[in-house]
């Protein structure tokens, strides 16, 4: 099924996509053919984000905020050829909204196939990976009660659980509110317990065996790692659901994007410049 890739089944099928909708537009097309952003528009877009955010648009800002108000100006304007706002007291973006689903059922190549997902996964891998998880005892020292002594006590207590494998080590250390153990747990889920990069010494550990001393956010920590499972790159059969659901979200945006520039070519644009003299936008 590589062909569903090739551009040029891509442009047939904006094409069909576009001749439908002027399809269901009918001949009695918009009146006006030119959009013109205003200053005062311009003004009052300005304002609006403004009054959000509480400070002007950067230029990039600005331009997705033009850019933004012309896709409405043309979902406005066909909607309303369509008829889409007959017996609807409906706000433009509703129109919008209503366009672009129409656009959405009309463009649709039906469900990928699985060499369509496995190379959009391929393409994405690095959206796609899977933790690594731990098992592990911990001991804690704290720094606010032993200063600086917790590194030597940790490392005291460690030779002596080397001598003494038998010796319980719930009762070594100082009380925190930390679980003593986890078991299976993600490797992020760790980090966010005791501080990012505690994983990091955790992976370099040795398996089966009381580590150096490891510093967390909280102090000292003597860690036995009972069993670690290395995180790598998701297969398809582990990933399926989230990948189709990407490609399928990347497909409609994309479609959308097409959509309004097929039919922005049907117009004449003009956005005036806010200051007659610099004749820049912000």
């Amino acid at each position: 099924m590589r062909w569903l890739k090739e551009p040029l089944v891509h442009f047939l099928v904006l094409g069909a996509v576009i001749f439908a909708l002027y399809s269901a537009i009918g001949p009695g097309g918009p009146a006006e053919d030119e959009i013109v952003v205003t200053r005062g528009k311009q003004e009052s877009l300005l304002a609006a984000f403004d009054r959000t955010w509480s400070r002007p648009p950067t230029p990039e800002e600005y331009q997705v905020i033009v850019q933004e108000w012309i896709r409405e100006e043309i979902a406005f304007r066909e909607g309303v050829a369509m008829g889409l706002n007959e017996d609807d007291t409906i706000i433009r973006r509703r129109l919008r909204q209503k366009l672009e689903v129409l656009a959405e059922d009309i463009v649709s190549l039906g469900e990928p196939t699985e060499e369509i997902l496995q190379s959009f996964l391929e393409d994405n891998q690095d959206d796609y990976l899977r933790e690594p998880v731990f098992t592990v005892r911990q001991i804690y020292f704290s720094t606010d009660r032993r200063g600086a002594s917790a590194i030597e006590d940790a490392a005291a207590t460690r030779a002596a659980l080397r001598a003494n494998p038998e010796t319980d080590p719930n009762t070594l250390g100082d009380p925190i509110s930390l679980p003593q153990r986890l078991v299976r747990e993600r490797a992020g889920a760790i980090d966010g317990l005791f501080g990012q990069g505690f994983t990091t010494a955790l992976a370099e550990a040795p398996a089966g065996e009381w580590s150096e001393p490891v510093r967390s956010g909280y102090g000292v920590h003597l860690v036995l790692v009972e069993e670690f499972l290395p995180g790598g790159p998701l297969t398809l059969a582990e990933a399926g659901d989230e990948v189709r659901r990407d490609w399928n979200n990347q497909r409609r945006l994309q479609t959308i994007d097409t959509l309004y520039e097929k039919l922005a070519e049907q117009y004449t644009i003009t956005i005036e410049p806010l200051a007659p003299e610099s004749g820049e936008g912000p």
